[in-house]
């Protein structure tokens, strides 16, 4: 608790003693001026008796009077103005400050888990109350502020002194009588008049002077005169004293406050490397705008540098801050009441502009100079006798008179009140409404004014017992006639009173007197100023009894908005109060001191406002009171740049913004803005005080997380160019993932493997999921690309400009000295250019990083000499505003300006949108936490991570792989041929170059094309420009995408066979395998047989692609391994990365069945025994889709099989009239398969049989066509393999897909040397040697069908191109359904055979069709039976129609044959949009009837059972031709479709007897079928005649 300078009763006795005044004469005033002092200045210091007074009462009993103080006014100073007094009470308090001890320096205390800080003492309260209460004017409802007395001071050297004494009691008369409003007021008429002449001992006549005292004591009487010797020093002589001599007045003299003591609260305008002093805001502004005192101020146009606040909402609002109101009508006004100004009452701005008070001029000699001690003695003597023989005797008799005054009216008011008491009974008692009128006005001689007027002499003169029995018996009078300024001053003096008896009274301190008092103040009286007085008085007494809870009631209870410094001190000391309580309430006193901390900073009072916020931090810090502490630490940080504490503001701002903020936006905002311009303007004053200038500080925003900084050796991944045909490799990004990276490096140890050098591989890209032990190597010349991500945990756009990576470079360089550490942090000219030089570092303008989001930041350094690089940290220039944003803004803004007409004037930037400031964070990654040893377990410990540790090598040869017109998507199965270019862009040549793939069916380079003579390119330099950009096409040298066969072939006739070797096809080098496929390149210069790519040379190679068996998007891996002539001992290969996405269509898809023909016994010699039939359901798939890559059309060109044993024979004569097939068209194709004689001799081989349908034949046992069929049987093999493991048919489920792994061949496929060798002797073994052989035999065919067709493709742009392409069909055995999707043939089970040989399954399952069993009605008919899309099945099932045409009678002979009847179908679209239609002849609507009965609807809409059909006339009539037509319908379109119907008996048909589907979805598999009940009938008559 804070300790005040004055005990409780010497506080009180000090405000209320009684006062006098002084009227000087001029020639009196000079004489005092000697001393630098004014007569009452002079007086000052003894003014207060230290001797003993007595005085009688009216009972003639004698009170002793203790410690009696006088105060003496000058009645002829002018009062001050309410500037002044606001000004004075300001002044009174930040004075103070400076003479007590930092904030934060004061005792230390401990309070339960607090140890707080506190200052022992608040003299700037002690300060304000005193000065507010010398300010204090008096009023005339009490009379303890008037004078008793005069006190008239003429000089002995006056002309007249008599006459002038005359004169100035006069001019006293004539102002008490005439203006009675007037400072000061007087006690009564007859106040004492007291005469004193002062006498200069040095100049004046001594003679003179006595004769003139003694002429005044018999004129005015001896005990009201005085004779007053001083200056007994002359001048003269006081200034060659040299001695320092004692000053009593110091201490009554308020001295002006200048610049210097106020130390920070006024800075200097126009400071170049600080802002000039951010004025406060007024009382006005304040309530228009609410508590939006910013930190910056708007500036003047006077050009002073400061911080502009723009919006209202860069501001920080104090949480409590009431809403912007109206002032109150009940606020008493300094017009109104000339007593309002002295609680600080800030009236309206305007008309505070009056001239301020002006403090007197003095010198800087030293006060009293012209008086001795025995001067000082008299000044003593002439008050005590002025108190003992003037005052006291005149304030007996007015005791006395007042008394029986008093008494004798009280019996006249005793007995006429008993008398009306009687007659008109009680009046009520207690305050009443404020809304009635209770406005009293005594005259001067009222009996309850005479009342007052004797207890205020009793108190003033210590008579306290008989003062607090005067002022209750008035409480009584003034409350019966509802005078409430009266009755509130009676409850405020006699509450005092009974406090000031001590311990000698009996009576217990009445509490609720003052309690009422203050009320009545505020509420009836509208006089806060009397209410500010006793609550101070008061809450002294309660603080002297302990009731530290009841003082700080009465503390807050005078908070308001009319003064902010006066609440500011009030609810400061009601959180000392809350700290001295018997149970301190320390959060309560840290809660008021932040309120206390705001009304300060409201005032100006800015020290005051940063201690008290310093105080409350104490408590609310890491207390988990988030917008509390935010609070503080922004008002601390404002008052701390305002003080030009820099330091202190810096960090208070940085705590703001170290953690995610839960202030709302705009509040961020603010912070981050003042954060940066304080800041920056802190890095100024270090720049010019710190001797290490150039290092870059380090930056709170925005966070780094230095374990996600990844690190790439590669120039990173490239997009391809829309308007180019050249595709690059796309390498790897810092978008690959862990799996990614697996992946690529499986790849890579597959290559390893193969060319015998076996180890782990080369990540191109170090991450936190790296393994980071060893340092990254990078190479000369090579771009080292670092990616930092930055958080940001505000909700504030953050700017980042000029981002670079921070390094140290250590240079290899061969000597005994240590090389020396090169930088780019220091930013001096000479060293940033040596950097440069060194390692070339990318900048990036500009990073924007929105609010609570992640960004990352893609850096690049290029060394230039090898050595040991270290990225150490990340620099950058921090803002808030875009740069980019605010030149558009400029530029708008200048336009708008010159569009007005004011295009002239200049734009001034605001500070906070341009503030910039450059610094740095450091990068430092941690490794994997240890867990071998116990020590590692018990402690956190880390292991190394040097993904930013590069070790620098010397230059290597870049491959560099370009594809030509590689596409997007394919089709199924479609074969292309693009150009690759391999580049050497380094400057020493490479050899060994070999490709992988996680697809090793999608391509191949070709068997035996080593001749590459016709596809080379010299270097660069040597070709013209215009040559360099136009690459050799393939197409002089390839042609076609297959090889053809010479035209002389075609004399062999519908089938062609050729016999290859299994090593042709596989590959022949030993080195390579499956999965991994050598490039040739050209020989090299002459010194060896080795195959090299020189520096700048380029090698063109065709490679065939061919899309996917499954339709929809691939992903597709190349890695190209190549390694250098003259390789390092650390790094012996290269790698290079490409990522292809494929999207494939849908083309065409071949089931087929192989069975054994049946023949009768003995025909045709037995030849069908060693043949087989060929069932194939060819299908094209495609749809046709607007805007979407389909075919049009589709044309099977030619068959192939590829089979140790059989052979291929065509059953038809004409081959060059084509096999078409339109969109979502079927066809059957049956041919024969003959077994051939097989030799020991061909024991390695496979022959390859052609079937032609086209003029042009394709030779399949070349590349590439032979190349994917090799691809496609080891996937086969594998996916054998693979389902073998397995049981059931489960292995269909989950046969594997594209782009699942990196082997799709299992695991016996990869192997070296002679690995195809085996493979295909494994393939094609089981020649029937043994027993089980022999019968399996009979079944196994081990064959595969390769049909090769020719695509009308329509691109998405709606061009037309015609593909190739080619599928594959492995059959295994016969009996079964062969599918050209990669499936395993263990699962042919799935699809049985029809009973009918070569037939169309009809058992096969829809794979298009919707079909509703009786789970689905069921399903249907409890969620309301809508069909696909949500569409009601009533309205799906019709929206198209359809009629047949056709004669209705026929008469035919049928002993002639079958009866053909044409019937023409017309289809009507009724809906409003487009939809597709497919007519299905060979299945009629009971055929989706199951043979158990099935649920279908009737045309009422009703479901009901059907039986199954047992017979039926429809047995007897078949649909001759086409059996499945597609075409589409507008909306409203009809179309037409020509059928022919074939009757082999008489009778009546119905031929409504097909079926019809629509789709109109997006899906264009969802078919539906249309409803069409009403039959068609034709009756045919047999014409045959009769035998």
């Amino acid at each position: 608790m804070s300790q005040c300078k004055q005990t409780a009763n010497e506080f009180i006795q000090n405000t209320f003693s009684p006062h006098v005044a002084v009227l000087c004469s001029s020639d009196a005033q000079l004489l005092c001026q000697k001393n630098n002092l004014s007569f009452v200045q002079l007086i000052q210091p003894f003014c207060r008796l230290s001797s003993e007074v007595h005085i009688r009462d009216a009972n003639n009993v004698s009170h002793a009077i203790h410690n009696l103080r006088i105060s003496a006014c000058d009645m002829a100073a002018q009062p001050p103005q309410q500037n002044a007094i606001k000004k004075q009470l300001s002044d009174a308090v930040g004075a103070t400050y400076g003479h007590i001890q930092e904030p934060g320096s004061g005792s230390m205390l401990s309070i339960g888990n607090y140890d707080l800080q506190l200052c022992s003492s608040t003299p700037w309260f002690d300060n304000w109350r005193d000065a507010f209460l010398h300010v204090l004017p008096a009023s005339d409802h009490e009379y303890l502020n008037h004078c008793l007395a005069c006190v008239f001071v003429v000089a002995s050297n006056n002309s007249d002194p008599l006459g002038t004494f005359t004169t100035l009691a006069n001019q006293q008369v004539t102002q008490q009588q005439q203006f009675p409003n007037k400072l000061p007021r007087w006690f009564c008429q007859g106040i004492l008049h007291y005469y004193v002449l002062l006498h200069d001992v040095v100049d004046c006549d001594q003679t003179r002077a006595d004769s003139i005292y003694q002429n005044m004591k018999s004129t005015f009487g001896v005990q009201i005169c005085h004779l007053l010797q001083v200056n007994s020093r002359s001048i003269n002589t006081a200034e060659s004293i040299k001695t320092a001599q004692p000053d009593p007045w110091s201490q009554f003299l308020i001295k002006p406050q200048s610049v210097d003591e106020v130390d920070g609260e006024h800075l200097p305008d126009g400071s170049p490397s600080f802002p000039s002093r951010l004025s406060e805001i007024t009382q006005s502004q304040t309530q228009t705008t609410g508590l939006t005192d910013s930190m910056y101020d708007n500036m003047e146009e006077s050009g002073s540098s400061g911080i502009t606040s723009s919006s209202s909402v860069d501001q920080f609002s104090h949480p409590l801050a009431s809403p912007t109101t109206p002032p109150s009508r009940d606020t008493p006004s300094p017009d109104s009441d000339p007593t309002a100004a002295a609680s600080g009452y800030q009236g309206d701005y305007r008309s505070s502009n009056t001239s301020h008070y002006k403090w007197p001029e003095r010198s800087s000699k030293t006060h009293g100079q012209c008086l001795t001690p025995s001067d000082l003695d008299r000044l003593r003597i002439f008050m005590h006798e002025f108190v003992v023989r003037a005052l006291v005797p005149w304030v007996e008799r007015q005791i006395k008179m007042l008394s029986e005054q008093v008494t004798s009216r009280k019996a006249i008011h005793r007995s006429f009140f008993s008398a009306t008491k009687k007659w008109f009974g009680n009046k009520p008692q207690g305050p009443v409404p404020s809304s009635q009128n209770t406005t009293v006005v005594y005259t001067k001689d009222a009996p309850e004014l005479q009342l007052r007027r004797l207890a205020d002499l009793a108190f003033l003169f210590q008579m306290y017992d008989f003062a607090y029995n005067t002022y209750h018996t008035a409480k009584k009078d003034f409350n019966n006639d509802q005078a409430w300024l009266h009755f509130a001053g009676a409850l405020e003096m006699a509450t005092l009173s009974l406090f000031l008896q001590g311990p000698n009274t009996q009576k217990q301190y009445p509490h609720h007197y003052m309690e009422t008092a203050i009320s009545t103040y505020l509420a009836y009286s509208r006089n806060p100023q009397y209410a500010t007085r006793a609550t101070l008085t008061s809450t002294e007494a309660l603080k002297k009894k302990a009731m530290f809870n009841e003082a700080a009631m009465q503390f807050l209870k005078m908070t308001s908005e009319d003064s902010d410094l006066t609440s500011a001190l009030f609810l400061e000391q009601a959180a000392h109060c809350f700290l001295a309580l018997k149970t301190p309430m320390v959060r309560k006193y840290s809660f008021h001191m932040i309120l206390a901390g705001h009304r300060f900073n409201k005032a100006g009072q800015r020290k005051h406002s940063l201690r008290a916020y310093t105080q409350a931090l104490q408590i609310y810090k890491a207390r988990h009171w988030a917008i509390a502490e935010d609070h503080i630490h922004f008002t601390i940080g404002r008052q701390s740049f305002n003080l030009k504490h820099l330091d202190r503001a810096a960090s208070s701002f940085k705590h703001l913004l170290v953690q995610e903020s839960k202030q709302p936006t705009s509040q961020q905002a603010a912070f981050l803005r003042e954060y940066l311009f304080v800041y920056k303007q802190l890095l100024s004053q270090d720049d010019r005080d710190n001797s290490t200038y150039g290092q870059l500080p380090e930056l709170p925003l925005p966070i780094i997380d230095s374990n996600a900084t990844k690190v790439l050796l590669t120039s990173g991944k490239r997009q391809k160019d829309p308007g180019s045909r050249k595709t690059l490799a796309s390498g790897v990004g810092f978008d690959s993932s862990a799996e990614d990276m697996a992946k690529w490096g499986t790849l890579e140890e597959r290559i390893l493997s193969v060319v015998g050098r076996p180890g782990k591989s080369s990540p191109p890209l170090f991450t936190n999921s790296t393994d980071n032990n060893a340092s990254p190597v990078a190479f000369v010349g090579e771009p080292i690309t670092v990616e930092v991500q930055v958080e940001n945990p505000l909700h504030v756009m953050l700017v980042l400009s000029d981002v670079t990576l921070l390094w140290t470079f250590v240079p290899a360089i061969q000597g005994s000295d240590p090389p020396q550490v090169i930088s780019n942090e220091i930013t001096t000219n000479v060293k940033k250019s040596l950097a440069d030089e060194i390692i070339q570092t990318s900048v990036v303008k500009e990073v924007i990083v929105q609010g609570i989001q992640n960004e990352c930041i893609q850096l690049t350094m290029t060394p230039r000499q090898p050595g040991q690089l270290r990225v150490v940290g990340l620099a950058y220039n921090l803002g808030t505003s875009s740069l980019a944003q605010n030149s558009a803004g400029l530029q708008s803004e200048t336009s708008s300006l010159s569009n007005s007409g004011l295009g002239n004037q200049t734009i001034k930037p605001s500070y906070t949108s341009s503030v910039l400031v450059r610094g740095k964070q450091k990068l430092e990654p941690r490794g994997p936490r240890l867990n071998n040893t116990k020590d590692d377990r018990t402690q956190k410990r880390y292991g190394p991570d040097r993904r930013l540790d590069l070790l620098v090598q010397e230059e290597m040869p870049i491959l560099e792989v370009s594809f030509l017109d590689f596409p997007d998507s394919l089709l199924c199965g479609e074969v292309q041929c693009i150009e690759v270019e391999l580049t050497n862009k380094g400057k020493s040549p490479l050899h060994a170059l070999r490709a992988t793939s996680t697809h090793p069916r999608f391509f191949t380079f070709g068997c035996g094309l080593n001749d590459l003579d016709g596809v080379m390119s010299n270097s660069p330099q040597q070709h013209p420009p215009q040559q360099q950009q136009q690459p050799q096409s393939l197409t002089s040298k390839y042609p076609y995408v297959y090889q053809m066969r010479a035209p002389h072939c075609g004399a062999i006739g519908p089938s062609l066979m050729s016999t290859v070797s299994t090593t042709s096809i596989g590959g022949s080098r030993g080195d390579s395998s499956a999965d991994v496929l050598h490039i040739p390149l050209p020989k090299g210069d002459g010194s060896g047989e080795d195959y090299q790519l020189m520096p700048g040379q380029a090698v063109k190679l065709p490679m065939w692609i061919r899309g996917d068996d499954i339709g929809g998007v691939h992903e597709v891996d190349f890695l190209f391994y190549y390694e250098p002539v003259k390789s390092l001992s650390t790094v012996r290969h290269r790698v290079v990365h490409h990522q292809a996405v494929l999207n494939t269509v849908e083309s065409l898809s071949v089931r087929t069945t192989v069975v054994r023909p049946s023949a009768s016994s003995g025909s045709s010699n037995g030849q069908e025994l060693n043949s087989c039939i060929f069932a194939c359901e060819l299908e094209n798939l495609s749809q046709v889709q607007v805007q979407r890559p389909h075919v049009q059309e589709l044309q099977v060109t030619q068959v192939s099989c590829v089979s140790p044993h059989w052979t291929l024979l065509s059953l038809g004569s004409k081959h060059n009239s084509g096999v078409r097939l339109g969109s979502r068209e079927t066809l059957q194709l049956v041919m024969k398969g003959l077994k051939q004689e097989q030799k020991s001799e061909s024991h390695g081989n496979l022959v390859f049989s052609e079937v032609a349908f086209d003029r042009d034949q394709v030779n399949t046992s070349c590349s590439p066509c032979s190349d994917f069929y090799w691809r496609s049987w080891l996937r086969h093999q594998a996916l054998i393999g693979e389902s073998s493991a397995n049981s059931g048919h489960s292995n269909f489920q989950s046969a594997p897909g594209f782009g699942s792994s990196g082997n799709i061949f299992g695991k016996d496929t990869r192997q070296s040397g002679t690995g195809n060798d085996s493979l295909s002797s494994s393939v094609i073994s089981n020649d029937g040697s043994s027993e089980s052989g022999a019968l399996e035999s009979a079944v196994f065919l081990r064959l595969t069908l390769v049909f090769l067709w020719k695509a009308w493709a329509v691109q998405e742009s709606g061009q037309m191109r015609v593909v190739v392409g080619q599928h594959h069909v492995h059959v295994n055995r016969l009996n079964t359904v062969a599918v050209s999707y990669p499936v395993p043939a263990s699962v042919s089970g799935l699809f049985p055979l029809s009973p009918a040989c070569g037939a169309k399954s009809t058992n096969r399952q829809p794979q298009k069709f919707l079909q509703r069993n009786s789970n689905a009605k069921s399903e249907d008919s409890l969620s309301g039976a809508t069909g696909p899309n949500g569409v009601d099945p009533e309205i799906s099932t019709r929206l198209v129609s359809y009629s047949f045409s056709h004669v209705h009678q026929r008469s035919h002979p049928f002993n002639q044959g079958l009866c053909q009847v044409p019937v023409t179908l017309t289809l009507q679209n009724h809906s409003g949009r487009e939809v597709r239609v497919m007519v299905d002849t060979g299945k009629t609507p009971e055929s989706f009837v199951s043979s158990f009965g099935a649920v279908v609807t009737s045309p009422e809409g009703q479901d009901k059972q059907v039986p199954p059909i047992a017979g039926s006339s429809v047995a007897s009539m078949r649909w001759l031709g086409l059996t499945q037509a597609s075409l589409t319908l507008a909306k409203g379109e009809n179309s037409t479709l020509a059928l022919k119907a074939g009757m082999t008996r008489p009778g009546t048909y119905n031929v409504n007897c097909l079926s019809v589907f629509v789709t109109f979805s997006a899906d264009q598999s969802q078919m539906i079928l249309q409803r069409h009940n009403t039959p068609s009938i034709v009756t045919l008559v047999d014409s045959s005649p009769t035998s």
